[in-house]
């Protein structure tokens, strides 16, 4: 009636982000969202997302180590990060943006967090 966009669009506009092999192999845990303001059914927006965990660990940690798996890398030693990226991480996180295509105002920032879908847990 008032033109405005219903919240559950949001979800699927942020959900819309998120790269398929993460639906193939993970389960949405939890999402957090922050309204920033309103948007019309006429606005273009943009959908965003950038991973928050995993990928930082690599870059950042000396060593990993992934599900128990023995999956681990030190720096300096012989393991290479590709070695490592075939590990899969029980636990994933990523932030999520949607703004105005127009402008880049704000509509909504969000966290979504997944794990790793039974079926796929290493054994």
């Amino acid at each position: 009636m008032n033109q405005h966009v219903n919240n559950v669009k949001y979800v699927g506009w942020v959900m819309e982000s998120v790269p398929v092999a993460v639906f193939e192999n993970y389960e949405l845990s939890s999402m957090t969202l922050k309204y920033r303001r309103q948007c019309n059914q006429s606005d273009a927006l943009q959908s965003m997302c950038s991973p928050t965990s995993c990928t930082a660990k690599l870059e950042k940690e000396a060593e990993v180590e992934v599900n128990g798996a023995g999956c681990s890398y030190t720096a300096g030693s012989q393991t290479s990060i590709p070695d490592v990226a075939k590990c899969v991480p029980p636990h994933l996180q990523f932030t999520h943006l949607l703004r105005l295509q127009v402008d880049g105002a704000e509509i909504l920032q969000g966290k979504t967090q997944w794990r790793l879908k039974k079926s796929k847990h290493l054994h």
